[in-house]
């Protein structure tokens, strides 16, 4: 078995291998690094791995890849891997609402992963975060529609976007989007009827992981935060759920960490776990829900649920 990931230069890549080797899932002889501009070494525990370009020909049977790329350049390679006989699981939006791929959060529909034909996806780092925290609570009573708000931090667009957050806060020059002391109320191209595209793919993410059981009405801003997007929920349910008892099911919940005031971005940032705060109910209406929901976009929102997804299929 070897381990490669493709888009190994990048903050989500680098998390992946970091993840890989801190999991143990393969020494240093069974990873690969792929990227555009080889010659160059990714850190890997203690030492590091050599960078290569992707050669789809050099893969095979045995081989598992994890894409950290964008979706023009997943188009490229992702199918002529798994063609080749290698299960890739690609962290990019190319082939989430592909009917034949799987969308997987392990904590929520790890069955999903019985029908891949050797390509699964990695939902978006807002939708991992929501259904982690979702799922349990819809286990025991049924939803009617959920509302989202999101504040997403400037990672979640790459480490240039990164760097640019970080010359615009040491005072350097505000060069294409301010992202410092500033609000963005849109991510991505505008979509259908005014959606921008994170938000449709928080509509259609959730859907086909949670079997689109109830609407989803989402709302996302790019904030000034280096890691750790957090989420205004509101879940109109069929029947009363007191919030203690919300409080109780999160808690047993896989990958959930529950606190009564919740997670800001600094406490999450490194981390593992998808922080839920306070849990409360509407005074006017019993039926309905309300929380904060807070993850390491890198970790959970990405690299790691990747990770986890190849621990499900080894396993």
């Amino acid at each position: 078995m070897r381990v490669g990931v493709v888009g190994a230069t990048g903050l989500v890549g680098r998390e992946m291998l970091s993840i890989v080797a801190e999991r143990e899932i393969a020494d240093a002889g069974g990873v690969m690094a792929f990227a555009s501009s080889p010659g160059r070494e990714a850190p890997f525990g203690e030492g590091s791995v050599p960078v290569q370009v992707l050669d789809p020909a050099a893969v095979g049977s045995g081989d598992y890849l994890l894409g950290a790329t964008s979706s023009p350049v997943a188009r490229q390679w992702v199918e002529a891997c798994a063609s080749a006989g290698a299960v890739v699981i690609d962290n990019s939006s190319a082939f989430r609402m592909c009917d034949d791929v799987p969308l997987v959060v392990p904590e929520v529909n790890p069955e999903a992963l019985d029908s891949h034909r050797g390509i699964i996806s990695n939902p978006n780092c807002s939708t991992i975060q929501l259904v982690a925290a979702l799922a349990p609570i819809a286990r025991e009573v049924a939803f009617e529609w959920v509302s989202v708000s999101t504040y997403q931090a400037v990672s979640g667009a790459g480490r240039r976007e990164l760097d640019r957050l970080r010359s615009q806060a040491a005072g350097g020059p505000a060069h294409g989007p301010l992202y410092h002391g500033n609000v963005l109320t849109e991510i991505g191209e505008p979509g259908a009827e005014g959606y921008c595209g994170e938000e449709l793919k928080l509509m259609r993410e959730t859907a086909k992981i949670m079997d689109g059981s109830f609407p989803v009405y989402p709302a996302c801003a790019r904030v000034g935060v280096e890691v750790g997007h957090t989420e205004s929920v509101s879940v109109m349910l069929e029947r009363p759920l007191d919030a203690a008892a919300a409080v109780e099911i999160l808690r047993g919940a896989p990958g959930v960490a529950v606190s009564e005031r919740g997670f800001p971005p600094v406490k999450v940032a490194g981390g593992d776990m998808v922080g839920v705060g306070r849990v409360r109910n509407h005074p006017g209406q019993p039926r309905m829900l309300q929380f904060w929901v807070t993850a390491d976009n890198l970790r959970k929102g990405a690299a790691l649920n990747a990770v986890q997804i190849l621990q499900l299929l080894l396993d």
